[in-house]
């Protein structure tokens, strides 16, 4: 089966049209990574990968709007090499101190709308990549917010994203874990500032924030 989409939809590199990968090997080479942000708004660091750029920016809204959800593995590989190979300590760090990876949830009609949380799938197949913990119950989405990306004001984006997360109640103790809180595009921060202040009732002792791309 697998053969023969790919033989009906072949893979094309988003950069240079070339069949078989969506991020080619000779492409992957010229998407620059950025470097780690210091403590900020409570983070004890953060890491947004990628600029929003062509390739990228292609990428990503072909998973979220054209539901081409086999490019979360070129994407997982894509990050997971990037972030070995600039910041092996940091890895070490996260997996020394047993950082749980978590995905901003979706709300659950966005989700049945799409079929799939996009993040759920970039953190779950990047936690396994990273040899970290990950989990996509510890936060629930409380409400329907509008579009982030429809919302140019950072004030109006703020006040969208807030107090729109609460702890699963269900998942017993988890106080004094540490959390690397996931989103696939973040341009103010804003929702996830909501997620980190929503995780402070469990006093992690470190919780950073880690996105696809910065916008």
């Amino acid at each position: 089966m697998s053969l023969i989409l790919d033989l009906l939809f072949p893979k094309i590199c988003y950069s240079c049209g070339q069949k078989g990968e969506y991020l080619c090997s000779k492409c992957q080479k010229h998407i620059n990574i950025i470097n780690v942000k210091s403590p900020k708004y409570g983070f004890d660091g953060g890491l947004s990968l990628f600029n929003y750029h062509s390739i990228i920016k292609s990428a990503i809204i072909d998973l979220k709007y054209n539901f081409v959800s086999d490019n979360v593995d070129s994407l997982s590989n894509l990050m997971a090499k990037k972030i070995k190979s600039n910041f092996p300590n940091l890895v070490k760090h996260w997996q020394k101190n047993n950082f749980i990876l978590i995905p901003i949830p979706l709300h659950q009609s966005r989700h049945f709308w799409r079929g799939f949380n996009q993040s759920e799938l970039l953190a779950s197949s990047l936690a396994s990549k990273l040899h970290l913990d990950y989990s996509n119950e510890v936060l629930i989405r409380n409400r329907k917010t509008d579009v982030q990306a429809k919302l140019k004001n950072i004030k109006d984006r703020t006040k969208n994203v807030a107090n729109i997360f609460s702890l699963n109640q269900s998942l017993g103790k988890l106080e004094h874990k540490n959390f690397i809180i996931f989103d696939d595009v973040s341009t103010t921060l804003s929702t996830l500032k909501s997620a980190q202040n929503t995780l402070k009732i469990l006093s992690p002792k470190y919780c950073w924030y880690l996105t696809l791309s910065a916008g």
